[in-house]
């Protein structure tokens, strides 16, 4: 790895770890740099201000951790209606992993910060539903179907994943999920079996 990514890596890293501490807005970029290890002068030297580190580092974390959720599914099945099944519980446990981060996003009524992640979910999103539409040659617009599917799972994530905080019965709510997941993953392949 280069130091170039390697010094981004720390930052996005210190941004994330105090987002599990505190709201967004009352993280200082001294802060940032302090977790980091890192001189202010580096933080400007890479990133515009504090908004711009959270929009790159928003891509780069879920590009990263999906990614690696997904080779792995991809080493264990083969079976297509399982890996859409496995994918979409990944999803869903992805966004709960990072539900207190992504609480301390929004600040009295401020959503700009959350819309700047949420971007980087959908477009990550949108990539996988652009391969899934690519590789089975459908006549579908791509931008359209990405955004109909985000929107209801990045609504029912983040239900998930307070469900999961809030509920005692937390091994009800993961079954849940997984009924949920299921049904979406049979719904899938019914389609793509369908053209």
């Amino acid at each position: 790895m280069r130091k170039t990514d390697t010094t981004k890596k720390r930052f996005e890293k210190a941004l994330f770890g105090l987002l599990l501490k505190k709201n967004y807005h009352d993280i200082t970029v001294n802060e940032i740099c302090s977790s980091a290890g890192k001189t202010k002068m580096t933080f400007y030297h890479y990133y515009k201000d504090k908004t711009d580190l959270l929009a790159a580092a928003s891509i780069n974390l879920i590009n990263e951790e999906y990614n690696e959720a997904y080779r792995k599914i991809l080493r264990k099945e083969s079976d297509q209606e399982e890996i859409e099944y496995q994918s979409l519980l990944a999803t869903y446990d992805w966004v709960a992993k990072h539900y207190k981060q992504i609480q301390n996003l929004i600040h009295e009524g401020d959503t700009f910060p959350m819309e700047i992640f949420k971007n980087a979910l959908a477009i990550n999103y949108g990539k996988y539903i652009k391969e899934a539409i690519n590789s089975n040659d459908y006549d579908v617009p791509g931008d359209y179907l990405s955004i109909f599917f985000f929107e209801g799972l990045y609504g029912s994530c983040l239900y998930y994943a307070e469900q999961l905080k809030n509920k005692k019965d937390k091994k009800k709510v993961k079954e849940d999920i997984k009924k949920l997941c299921r049904f979406w993953a049979k719904i899938i392949m019914f389609a793509t079996k369908e053209n």
